[in-house]
C-alpha cells in the first residue's frame, strides 16, 4: 500500500500558538506599583527608547516657579531613566533633547529601533503660556518632529506634513518597522469628536494621507495617547466610550484583517480619574502608565504595571485518517518530560515563559510525528497543538514528491533536499525504523542504463540523508530502473510526458518497525 508523503510539511495539522481569540493582556494578572520618578507636579508620557524609559516632567526649578504662580518660561522637559532588559527602572533620571525642546513643551515620544527614529511631540508655538498644569488638558497646539540617531547624536529629520499652527498633531506611536504611524489630532472636519486617532503609512520616504481609525476606536469625546504593541495591538486612552470608569480610561484593540477591532476597557488599570499613556516592554513582563488616581505624588503620576500569567499546553494526538483522538499515546518532550494522552487524546501541561519546545509521539504500529511550539513572544494562556499519526505496517510504501535530478545526473538539487528533509524527520520521529529508499525511472533508455542511473540517484539521496545524522544502517539505497512501472508506458508504448513522469518517482518502504 502506498501513501504520498505530502503530510509532513504541508497537510500535517499544526494549529499552533495561542488560540486566535486569546491576545495580550487577556489571561494576565495586572499588578500596579508606584515608581520613584514622580514629582509633586505632573509626570506623563512614558515611552521605551532603547534601554531607557523616557517621559515628560518639570524640573525642580520649574516646579518651584509654578508653586509661586509663575508660568512664563516654564516648559515640560523630556527625562530618561535607565531600564534593565525586562523594563524595570534601574537608574536616576536625566534630561534629554534640550537642544531641540528649549522654549517648547516636549513629549510624549515614540522610538523605532528599526530606523533609529524618534517621533517627538512639541508645542507648535514658541513660548506658549501654560493654561493648565495637566498637559493633556492644556490649550496648546502640538506638532510632531522626527529625530534620527547616529551613534550618540540626534539630528532633525523634519516634521510630519500634517502639522499645523491651527490644530494639534501629537502623541505619536510608531510601528516596529517604522512605516506606520498612529497619532492624535483635533484637525477640523475629519474627526468624530474632540481628539481622534489617525494612521499614516510611509512609502518611498513620504507619509501618506492621515486616515481616521474609525468608530471602533474613536468617539465623540477625546481619544489620544496611542501605543502600538508589536504591530498587533493598539492601546490608547478615551473619555468618550460608554461604560468607562471616569475621565480618560485605557482601552485596547487587536488588529484584524479589517482593521482594528472593537476596543476593550482595560478595567484593571482604570480609576474614576484620568488613566492613560500605557506602554508595554517587548517581553510583556512590565509596562508603565499614567494616572491621576488618589494617593499619587502630584497631578499625574507614572505607575509601573507587572503582567503576570501562565502558559498551558493542550496537545491533541489523533488518527490522521479518521481524525479520532488516540488515548494512551506516549509523548516525549524536549525538556525530558514524558506524558501519556488521556481518554480524549489530550496531554495538558504547564510551560515556561520564553522557551522553545518539541513533542514527539511514541506509539507502536504508527508513523509517529513531532511538533514544535514556543512561548517566546506569545501571550499568556493556552497554546494548542496537534499531532496526527498514521497506522502503518511493515512493507508499506510512501511516494516522495518533488525529488528532482538534472538530465542524466544523480546529484541532489536544493529543491530535492527540502523533500528529503521530510524523510529525515520521519526517521528521527521513528528511531526504530529501518527503510529502503527506492528510485524509479521511466521506460525511455535501456534497462541496464536505467537501473544504473536509478541506483546512483538512490545512493545520492541516501548519502544526503546520512549526512543529516541518520545512521547508515537504518536506510538502504535501491535502484529499480524501469522494472516497477505504475502504468502501461513500457518499451515501445507511446506515452505523454505526464505519463512518463508518473513512473519517475522516489519511494521509501518500511523494512522494520522494531
Amino acid at each position: 500500500m502506498k501513501r504520498t508523503l505530502f503530510f509532513l510539511m504541508g497537510i500535517l495539522p499544526f494549529f499552533l500558538m495561542a488560540q486566535p481569540h486569546v491576545t495580550f493582556p487577556e489571561n494576565v494578572t495586572l499588578k500596579v506599583e508606584k515608581t520613584e520618578v514622580n514629582t509633586s507636579s505632573s509626570d506623563f508620557g512614558p515611552s521605551f527608547v532603547e534601554n531607557e524609559l523616557w517621559f515628560s516632567a518639570f524640573t525642580a526649578n520649574e516646579i518651584t516657579k509654578l508653586s509661586q504662580g509663575k508660568t512664563k518660561g516654564v516648559f515640560y522637559d523630556l527625562f530618561a531613566v535607565q531600564v534593565n532588559n525586562k523594563g524595570n527602572i534601574s537608574g536616576g533620571k536625566n534630561l534629554r533633547l534640550q537642544e531641540f525642546s528649549a522654549g517648547y513643551h516636549a513629549g510624549p515620544v515614540s522610538y523605532c529601533n528599526a530606523t533609529n527614529e524618534l517621533f517627538v511631540t512639541l508645542s507648535n508655538i514658541e513660548n506658549p503660556e501654560i493654561k493648565n498644569v495637566v498637559f493633556q488638558k492644556a490649550n496648546i497646539p502640538l506638532k510632531i518632529i522626527i529625530l534620527k540617531k547616529s551613534g550618540t547624536t540626534w539630528t532633525d529629520e523634519g516634521e510630519l506634513p500634517f502639522n499645523s499652527s491651527t490644530y494639534s498633531v501629537g502623541h505619536p506611536a510608531i510601528s516596529i518597522t517604522g512605516d506606520t504611524l498612529i497619532f492624535a489630532s483635533d484637525i477640523p472636519g475629519k474627526g468624530l469628536g474632540g481628539t481622534d486617532l489617525y494612521m499614516t503609512i510611509r512609502q518611498n520616504g513620504k507619509w501618506g494621507e492621515m486616515v481616521n481609525l474609525g468608530e471602533n476606536i474613536n468617539t465623540k469625546g477625546d481619544d489620544m495617547f496611542p501605543f502600538l504593541h508589536k504591530g498587533k495591538q493598539l492601546f490608547y486612552a478615551s473619555n468618550g466610550k460608554t461604560g468607562g470608569n471616569g475621565g480618560l480610561d485605557i482601552y485596547y484593540s487587536s488588529l484584524t484583517g479589517n482593521g482594528f477591532g472593537a476596543a476593550k476597557n482595560l478595567n484593571e488599570l482604570n480609576s474614576p480619574e484620568d488613566d492613560f499613556g500605557l506602554v508595554i516592554h517587548p517581553l510583556e513582563e512590565t509596562g508603565y502608565f499614567v494616572s491621576q488616581k488618589a494617593g499619587g505624588e502630584g497631578g499625574d503620576d507614572i505607575y509601573k504595571v507587572l503582567f503576570e500569567g501562565e502558559y498551558e499546553l493542550e496537545l491533541l494526538v489523533r488518527d490522521k485518517k479518521n481524525l479520532e483522538p488516540i488515548s494512551n499515546v506516549k509523548v516525549e518532550f524536549s525538556d525530558n518530560t514524558t506524558l501519556f494522552t488521556d481518554n480524549n487524546g489530550l496531554v495538558k501541561r504547564e510551560l515556561q515563559k520564553g522557551t522553545d519546545y518539541s513533542a514527539t509521539s511514541v506509539h507502536e504500529g504508527f508513523m509517529n510525528e513531532s511538533v514544535t511550539f514556543s512561548t517566546k513572544g506569545e501571550p499568556y494562556g493556552t497554546i494548542k497543538a496537534i499531532i496526527s499519526i498514521e497506522k502503518v505496517e511493515k512493507g508499506q510504501k510512501f511516494v516522495m514528491e518533488n525529488i528532482y535530478y538534472e538530465f542524466d545526473k544523480w546529484n541532489i538539487l536544493p529543491e530535492s533536499e527540502v523533500e528529503l528533509d521530510k524523510l529525515v524527520k520521519v526517521l528521527n520521529d521513528n528511531p526504530a525504523w529501518k527503510v529502503e529508499l527506492g528510485s524509479h525511472t521511466d521506460s525511455r533508455g535501456t534497462d541496464a542504463y536505467n537501473e544504473k542511473l536509478s541506483q546512483k540517484r538512490s545512493e545520492s539521496a541516501v548519502s544526503y540523508i546520512v549526512s543529516q545524522g541518520i545512521p547508515a544502517n537504518r536506510i538502504i539505497a535501491k535502484g529499480y530502473g524501469e522494472s516497477q512501472l505504475v502504468n502501461e508506458c513500457a518499451d515501445g508504448v507511446s506515452c505523454t510526458d505526464e505519463q512518463h513522469q508518473e513512473n519517475r518517482r522516489t519511494e521509501f518502504t518500511i523494512l522494520e518497525t522494531n
